[in-house]
């Protein structure tokens, strides 16, 4: 080290200079990880150490469980008894996870994912001319993403798989009663075909209730995305009276089967899916505020899903009720403002999207600006 020399003195050296404090590297990663995705998306330009760890999979699901959520623009339309999130007039969002959004153009095939915040756009394969719902699946221990599409053509319920960044066509899956219900005399009276919310084990599941003659089961088909595979159960005879009402919901991260009986909400949980073992005996959450709401004791109420003390209810006009099954009150009423612009909330995500290609092609034929 080079000693410094006071001006006027040469002959006095200085002390020198002090070395800068060091922080440990494990400290930076603590910092790194609690900033926002603009923010470190500058930091990977501070030296290749840093930007290899902020494109470490790793420090990715760490600040994803950091992040705090964002405010995003966005507009809701309902068309065809669908409600759906645009990203613009030509675009509508079918599901979001990890910090992605699954898009769709709303008359063509054409379909993509997108991270908002990075700009990255990941071009896929045509779906199913027919397709309605999209769902995607993401493993935060090894990055993998599965997407799952749903559809009906000539009155057959259909599902495509694909598994992003390493097919290059969908996968067409087999669903358990295609073609059977017709042949054997069967029919579906009511089908909850649509891909729900996932549960503990991974899956996704829809719901037919299917009548041969007076006699009627409601089945539950759990599609399991990662093993590609169905698995199918059927409601236990006589735990409820008939089947206009009964709906299939997400009972704390279990599959369950729900029925509003007088101001009641009865719900049998299907406790373990591969064992097809269902609860003993039924829940039964009363709903007290329908004793001073007599307006709502006449609205079909669809239960949506149980999220510890939260229990959300859907009613006339896409409104979502949320009920404190504790306390037994309404926590809040969320209306849905259709056809309008209006603030939603999302968790941004650093999560990159493999094998993109030709992005500037995909953004002038789904008609972004």
């Amino acid at each position: 080290m080079v000693p410094r020399y006071q001006s006027g003195d040469q002959g006095r050296r200085l002390d020198p200079a002090p070395k800068a404090p060091k922080l440990p590297f494990e400290m930076i990663i603590e910092i790194l990880s609690w900033l926002t995705v603009d923010a470190l998306l500058r930091m990977k330009s501070v030296c290749k150490k840093w930007c290899a760890l902020i494109e470490d999979h790793h420090f990715i699901v760490k600040h994803m469980y950091r992040a705090s959520p964002q405010q995003i623009k966005c507009q809701y339309s309902r068309k065809h008894d669908q409600v759906a999130l645009l990203h613009s007039k030509n675009i509508r969002c079918m599901s979001r996870v990890a910090g992605l959004f699954v898009e769709k153009h709303h008359s063509l095939p054409v379909c993509r994912i997108r991270n908002p915040v990075i700009g990255h756009v990941l071009d896929l394969p045509n779906a199913h001319m027919d397709v309605c719902r999209m769902k995607c699946a993401f493993d935060s221990l090894t990055g993998d993403a599965k997407l799952v599409s749903a559809y009906i053509h000539n009155d057959e319920v259909g599902y495509e798989v694909m598994s992003i960044g390493q097919d290059g066509d969908w996968r067409a899956l087999k669903h358990p009663n295609q073609g059977l219900l017709k042949k054997n005399g069967k029919w579906a009276t009511r089908r909850q075909f649509f891909l729900t919310d996932e549960v503990h084990d991974g899956v996704y599941f829809c719901s037919e209730i299917i009548t041969d003659g007076e006699d009627w089961c409601l089945e539950v088909q759990a599609l399991d995305p990662w093993n590609e595979c169905f698995i199918t159960t059927t409601l236990p005879q006589g735990v409820f009276n008939g089947c206009k009402r009964v709906w299939v919901f997400n009972w704390n991260q279990h599959i369950a089967v729900g029925d509003i009986v007088e101001q009641d909400l009865h719900v049998l949980v299907l406790e373990d899916l591969k064992e097809q073992k269902w609860s003993e005996n039924k829940i039964i959450v009363p709903l007290k505020f329908l004793q001073h709401q007599p307006l709502l004791d006449d609205q079909v109420l669809i239960p949506v899903k149980a999220d510890c003390d939260e229990l959300k209810l859907r009613y006339k006009g896409g409104k979502t009720l949320f009920y404190d099954m504790n306390n037994e009150v309404i926590k809040k009423v969320v209306y849905k403002w259709f056809d309008t612009d209006l603030l939603g909330f999302y968790k941004p995500s650093l999560v990159s999207l493999k094998g993109m290609r030709q992005d500037e092609r995909v953004r002038l034929r789904m008609g972004i600006d």
